[in-house]
């Protein structure tokens, strides 16, 4: 394991909510498969290997990693934990005499768990927008497959609370707005404009062209919910966009989606059969 190896570590995540209990194994060694599920979760999901070994040199990306994983790993134990409420938080326990803790603590205590978990995800983002190791990483290409890639966009979706944690939300988001990406890639944006945007919006670059294609990004997002949402696709949702790209980007004017929107242009010639005027 990378990020918890300890009991020590593991209880800087869960202070003040779970403590030992005298006589029994620790935290760290119950829930030590857990853990490792999760590390791998957070490694193929977000990090990737090369950022994963990078971490560790960067204190405050390395404290939310260990966030992350514990409050993840937790959650996954805690169906098969003897939990009991002590004066000073959860208790886990091997004897099955005493009284456990109530289903709406527990479930409470789940609801925690995502909720910190979540924060981790998305104070680590940020970060790893400006680690070189990630760039080029197969978790930032999923994250620029779509603009909607911020946790906070969830909460605008009907269908939120289908879902037990924001991040789940959020993939669940990105899989259901895929058709419509598409759809506005092929038909408005170009696939050219669509990854540069998606790109701009995980990435730490502060140039000018950079924080346009952020403030076109956050648009698209907007149009993303309100499909979602129910709203009927009309080009006029669209147009705003297109007329802007336009009058103001190359690449969207060499794309083939372009000539899509060209104007016309008729000439006459002695074959023709009639004449424009």
């Amino acid at each position: 394991m990378l990020f918890i190896t300890s009991q020590e570590i593991l209880s800087r995540v869960f202070s003040n909510e779970v403590v030992v209990v005298e006589g029994e194994k620790t935290l760290f060694d119950k829930i030590s498969l857990e853990i490792a599920a999760s590390e791998d979760w957070l490694i193929s999901q977000i990090l990737g290997d090369a950022t994963a070994n990078a971490v560790t040199a960067d204190t405050a990306l390395f404290n939310m990693c260990v966030t992350a994983v514990g409050c993840d790993a937790l959650r996954r134990a805690i169906p098969s934990l003897d939990l009991v409420l002590t004066p000073n938080g959860f208790g886990i326990v091997s004897n099955t005499n005493v009284a456990p803790a109530s289903k709406d603590r527990v479930e409470r205590l789940i609801e925690s768990c995502l909720e910190r978990r979540d924060f981790a995800i998305s104070r680590i983002y940020p970060q790893l927008f400006q680690l070189a190791s990630w760039q080029d990483s197969a978790q930032r290409k999923f994250l620029y497959s779509s603009p909607l890639q911020d946790m906070e966009a969830v909460e605008s979706w009907d269908k939120r609370n289908d879902y037990a944690s924001r991040y789940d939300a959020l993939l669940a988001m990105r899989d259901a707005a895929a058709v419509y990406v598409t759809k506005l890639a092929e038909r408005y944006i170009s696939f050219e404009v669509m990854e540069r945007v998606s790109a701009a919006m995980c990435s730490s670059d502060t140039s000018e062209d950079a924080a346009n294609d952020r403030v076109l990004g956050k648009k698209l997002v907007n149009i993303l919910i309100a499909l979602l949402n129910g709203k009927m696709f009309h080009y006029k949702l669209v147009y705003p966009i297109v007329n802007y790209l336009r009058e103001n980007d190359e690449d969207w004017r060499a794309s083939s989606v372009a000539e899509l929107y060209a104007t016309p242009s008729f000439k006459n010639t002695k074959e023709s059969t009639g004449y424009w005027f």
